[in-house]
């Protein structure tokens, strides 16, 4: 378990993280003030495997108030294809790519 304190903070590590661990947030929060936002990275079968009975959310996320953001392997696969799309992407950029594959679970393009 990791708590980054932005998403700044997770993008400069994004390279090192394992790609089967997951992200989790508080939806209100990202709603609202996404760069300010907490981002719990949990990792492994004891940290990901121990849920809250009825639901499908990790202990350790139930009880900080979290849900899941994206698992880190589609995480990393939007910000690259954000980067790829527009080499300049701001954290703005990646916010909304991330918030439009949420949405329609599908890759931002403008384009399309």
């Amino acid at each position: 378990m990791k708590l980054y304190r932005t998403i700044q903070e997770l993008l400069g590590e994004l390279d090192k993280l394992n790609w089967d661990a997951a992200l989790f947030v508080d939806q209100s929060s990202w709603a609202t003030k996404p760069r300010e936002t907490e981002i719990l990275y949990l990792e492994g079968d004891d940290e990901l495997e121990d849920v809250v009975a009825g639901t499908h959310l990790p202990k350790i996320a139930n009880d900080r108030g979290m849900r899941q953001l994206l698992d880190v392997e589609t995480f990393r696969d939007v910000v690259n294809f954000e980067r790829k799309r527009k080499s300049a992407a701001s954290e703005a950029d990646i916010i909304h790519a991330l918030d439009c594959y949420r949405e329609k679970d599908d890759f931002y393009d403008p384009h399309h």
